[in-house]
């Protein structure tokens, strides 16, 4: 495919992307009000204020938004993988394929991680911090960018299986590569998770960074059983030849 090619490919996979969230949004939007309701469920009955005459129409398109994305995320990761095809092998196409429907799936699972498992405990902890001093009045605009941005930094970092397992079956990295920069990773986890969480308090990135190292850790022993054997004679990456068979 030429440059031109390659970039009318972009734009029609980022436009049946745009289209995806469009209609998730929309369908959200028609729903706001049961949306909203679950949504506030974390904060036991405490009240949302705003502070001006638009922001509780903006707050409710912004969830739709939000939502929507969550919606559409399958098409969006499907588009992405849609795109790399045409540069991939047969038997690549299919490993990146099987990869889509996975990370879909880890996504989901992650953002499902935050809300039931650690946003409620968070916003506790945040909310009742020397509550005798404090008292804590929530924006709703602010509120809902939280969790929004919260589940999202979750379903990203469960996505880290279906990236190293991708890359593994691919032949790019193998077990003892993984291994061997495991200090590396749980450096990066906590970057990423005082990157990701938006709060940026200690708990929720404890959270985030400890799910991060223990996917890590299920990669590296799962990419033993799936990764790209190596082949005979193949160029070591220190760059010597392997031995030969016998």
């Amino acid at each position: 495919m030429t440059i031109v090619e390659h970039l009318e490919e972009l734009r029609k996979r980022i436009v049946i992307s745009m289209v995806a969230l469009a209609v998730g949004a929309a369908a959200c939007f028609i729903f706001k009000g049961y949306l909203l309701a679950f949504l506030v469920t974390p904060l036991k009955g405490k009240k949302l204020i705003t502070l001006s005459p638009a922001e509780s129409f903006m707050t409710a398109f912004k969830v739709s938004i939000y939502v929507g994305i969550l919606l559409s995320s399958p098409v969006i990761i499907y588009q992405i993988w849609a795109f790399v095809a045409p540069g991939l092998k047969t038997k690549e196409k299919r490993v990146v394929l099987y990869a889509t429907i996975f990370t879909s799936l880890l996504f989901l699972g992650g953002v499902a991680f935050a809300w039931w498992l650690v946003l409620p405990r968070g916003l506790n902890f945040l909310l009742s911090y020397e509550n005798s001093y404090f008292h804590a009045q929530i924006q709703a605009s602010r509120y809902f960018s939280f969790v929004a941005m919260f589940m999202l930094g979750f379903g990203i970092v469960f996505e880290l299986p279906a990236l190293i397992l991708t890359l593994a079956r691919l032949g790019l990295v193998n077990s003892k590569q993984l291994a061997h920069n495991r200090r590396y990773a749980i450096l990066a986890g906590a970057i990423i998770s005082a990157a990701l969480t938006p709060s940026q308090d200690a708990v929720s990135m404890i959270a985030m960074a400890v799910p991060f190292v223990l996917l890590y850790e299920i990669s590296v022993q799962l990419s033993r059983v799936i990764q790209k054997p190596r082949r005979k004679g193949a160029v070591a990456s220190d760059g010597t030849e392997g031995e030969a068979a016998g």
